[in-house]
Formats: C-alpha cells, structure tokens, sequence
C-alpha cells in the first residue's frame, strides 16, 4: 500500500539519483515556446496588415464613387446647358455663360474617369494585398497551433515517461516548421 510518505521517499530517491525525468524535456518546451511566441506574432502582423489594406480598399472604393458622382454630374450640367443651347435661348438667357458652363463640363469628364479609375485600381490592390496577408495569417496560425500541442506532449512526457510522446511532439514540430515556413513565404 502506497502512502504519501513513501511517495514522497520515492520521489526524493529520484531526484538523489538524477532519474526526476529526462532534462532535454525543458529545453524543448521552451524551444517549442518560443516558435509558438514567434509565430504567433508574425500571424498577429499579417493579421493586423490585412485589415488595414481592407480599410485602404475600402476608402478607395469610396473615393471611386465619389469621383463617379462627380463626374455624372458634371454630365448633367453639361447636358442640361446644352439642351438649353439647342433648344434656343428664351428672353432672359444667357448664351455666353450657357456655352462656357457646357464647355467647363465637357473638359472636366476625361480627367475624372481617369482619377476614378486610378482609385479603382489602388482598391483592387489593396483588396489582393489583404487576402494576400489574410492567407498567410491563416497558415501561419495552423503552425501556431502544432507548437503548442507539441509542448504539451513534450510536457506530458516529463510527467509519464512515455517514448511515444516525444516522437509525436517532434513530428508535430516538425509539420509545424514547414507549414510555418509556407505561411511565411506564401
């Protein structure tokens, strides 16, 4: 029968004899921690950028709408001067100031479309910019993952002894790796 007291004697037997369980086990754990730290902050990053160029995208998208409304209604002051030009000027009206007004119109549709385009452009970049970021967070965050079920197995074999353990732990590490490696460079 097994009392606390002859635990205790057990365990300081151990420990007198250095067999209180294999010393890389620590070693490893704070390996495997640190990968788990580091990776976990480059996926916080590319999280972090992939929200901001999704915000980009979004005031770009905007400033494309607005650069649109501009330039449609400019149109339509120019197609209401200009009707107002063909249909003859009634008493009262002022030909001259009509045919500038249409004139000025006219002139400003090409550069708004240009710049309208150009903000449909930079949306477009920020958006693939964002899934880009978006994508390489996600795998980075499986790699996370394996590090950290890889400490606890390297930490329950501290406790159990087992020789499986560490095996499934090195191999977890080691998908971990690539997939981080993947991640980084996707």
């Amino acid at each position: 029968m097994t009392t606390p007291a002859n635990a205790f004697e057990e365990a300081r037997e151990r420990h007198a004899h250095g067999s209180e369980g294999p010393r890389w086990v620590p070693v490893a754990a704070a390996a495997l921690a640190v990968l788990a730290a580091l990776s976990g902050y480059l996926s916080n990053l590319r999280s972090t950028g992939a929200l901001i160029a999704k915000n980009d995208s979004i005031v770009a998208i905007t400033r494309t709408s607005d650069t649109y409304n501009e330039f449609q209604a400019g149109r339509l002051k120019f197609y209401v001067s200009q009707s107002a030009i063909d249909a003859g000027v009634g008493p009262g009206g002022n030909l001259r100031r009509l045919k500038a007004n249409a004139k000025r119109e006219s002139a400003k549709g090409a550069p708004l479309l240009e710049k309208a385009a150009r903000f449909e452009r930079e949306a477009e970049r920020d958006n693939a910019r964002s899934e880009h970021l978006l994508a390489q967070h996600e795998t980075i965050e499986v790699a996370t993952t394996l590090f950290e079920v890889s400490i606890v197995l390297v930490s329950i074999t501290a406790l159990v002894g087992s020789r499986l353990l560490p095996i499934v732990a090195g191999a977890a590490s080691g998908l971990g790796l690539l997939i981080f490696a993947y991640g980084l460079l996707r």
